[in-house]
């Protein structure tokens, strides 16, 4: 509490170089005030919108349907001692991962085709996994880390993207749909994930295709993030 204080809580705004509630900053890299306002069902039939519900939705639904079962699957291989913490590295990957995204990603970039390329590592790590046959540790701990890079923008990116493709007075009203309809959507995951492991021969709980599934949802949510792309990149022509 003490190092917060002294750090970031003693500083003004003005100190940190922050701009007041609504003024815009002396340079913008990236703007949506020529963005059409969607009023009202104008939003819900927007491609814009309903791709990056669609991607944040099939994003989350993946990463939280595997971490839910990761634990188990990795038992066998690592026992119970070093499990857990095998599986907490997720969440030091996803601080790491969203902290380094933001130092390095230019306000400039297309924030869309950096949502696709966090997922294609996430893929990375779910293939690992099938790779790795249930027995190479060093093969298992790299799935973890690169499952575990991408967690946090799964959160992180979309609302940054409403920012830049939405309308200012419609951005909070993206955002709020987005995160509640990626919410409902995942919070069925550990569930979905489950029945999953349940088809699949008996005894083989960790078999590759329980992995292939969740890399195919993150592929979904890459393909419908780059949709949007698309229709952003003909609107932003037109």
């Amino acid at each position: 509490m003490w190092l917060l204080a002294s750090t970031v809580l003693s500083r003004t705004p003005e100190q940190t170089g922050s701009m007041p509630d609504g003024a815009a900053p002396a340079e913008e890299t990236v703007s949506a005030k020529s963005a059409r306002p969607l009023p009202g069902s104008l939003l819900w039939r927007d491609r814009k919108f309903l791709t990056l519900a669609a991607g944040m939705s099939l994003g989350l639904f993946a990463q939280i349907g595997l971490t839910a079962h990761l634990f188990s699957l990795l038992l066998p291989a690592f026992g119970p001692q070093w499990t857990g913490p095998v599986v907490g590295l997720i969440g030091v990957m996803a601080i790491a991962g969203r902290t380094l995204l933001g130092w390095l990603m230019p306000g400039s970039i297309d924030r869309r085709l950096v949502a696709c390329t966090s997922y294609a590592v996430q893929i990375t790590g779910s293939i690992t996994f099938v790779a790795e046959a249930r027995t190479n540790i060093p093969l298992l701990v790299l799935g973890v880390v690169l499952f575990g890079l991408g967690f946090g923008n799964g959160t992180f990116l979309p609302p940054l993207i409403a920012q830049v493709e939405f309308a200012p007075d419609d951005v909070p009203r993206v955002v709020a749909l987005i995160v509640a309809m990626s919410q409902g959507a995942y919070s069925f995951a550990p569930a979905v994930f489950g029945l999953i492991r349940e088809w699949l021969p008996a005894g083989t709980g960790a078999a590759p295709d329980f992995y292939v599934a969740a890399a195919l949802v993150q592929g979904l949510a890459i393909c419908a993030f780059w949709a949007g792309r698309k229709s952003r990149r003909g609107a932003d022509a037109a």
